[in-house]
């Protein structure tokens, strides 16, 4: 639905925010479009290796503005198509040269978040909002050429209203987004499974029994490396 929705034609350039589970299948479904050229950004080392083992080019936010690469990486022009498969969880550079613009809106982050996740489990270690929610929105804007398509994919609350619009209306972009209609792409999914032209087995990263199921939640919720996709297993898979 993510490439379907960026309108990927043969020998476009796409830009894929977010390099989880899902930014991986939306590399998957733009090879599949014939995308000429696909931009992955992220920031975890072991999603980024996916990501290029997939043939995607990589690009580490934390080390890297990815605006300013995807521009020179396109010869100043931009990408064809983006596609952001973060949503909510955003999360804002720390380190790096992209830092800086992190750092105009961080006010704005702070606002979004609290209306995002007023009551979090401060004293624990699992899931905690991005702190930079509209990130992704902002940087998926930035790296478009002029007469884009900007497809959103990632999940987003009604809080939630920081948006580019100017920029986005002054280079005429397209927009499209809503949650996944799943009925009407499995069958169409698994026919290619069943002719082995996706192999969705290939991004699990790890295997664990069923009964470790909180512990397996809880890594992936911290983003352990190596915890992109999990399968879990009952005790009759395992022997």
């Amino acid at each position: 639905m993510g490439a379907e929705l960026a309108e990927i034609k043969p020998g476009n350039t796409v830009a894929i925010f977010g390099c989880g589970p899902v930014g991986q299948f939306a590399i998957t479904s733009a090879k599949l479009f014939q995308a000429g050229r696909i931009f992955a950004v992220d920031c975890i080392p072991s999603r980024l290796e996916k990501a290029r083992e997939q043939g995607a080019e990589v690009i580490d936010f934390s080390k890297e503005d990815p605006v300013q690469m995807i521009r020179e990486m396109t010869g100043g022009i931009g990408c064809d198509r983006a596609i952001d498969a973060v949503g909510v969880d955003a999360e804002a550079p720390h380190t790096g040269p992209a830092v800086r613009e992190a750092k105009e809106h961080e006010e704005e982050f702070r606002q979004e978040v609290a209306h995002v996740a007023p009551q979090t489990n401060i004293s624990g270690d699992n899931w905690h909002p991005g702190d930079a929610p509209s990130m992704t929105l902002i940087w998926g804007v930035e790296c478009l050429a002029k007469a884009g398509t900007f497809s959103v994919i990632g999940v987003y609350p009604e809080s939630v209203t920081l948006f580019p619009i100017g920029m986005a209306m002054n280079k005429n972009l397209t927009i499209k987004m809503g949650n996944c209609n799943h009925r009407k792409y499995i069958p169409f999914l698994l026919d290619m499974v069943r002719s082995g032209t996706v192999d969705p087995v290939r991004i699990l990263t790890r295997r664990e029994p069923l009964t470790s199921a909180v512990d397996a939640y809880r890594a992936f919720d911290m983003r352990q490396s190596g915890w992109l996709k999990v399968e879990l297993q009952t005790s009759e898979m395992t022997h």
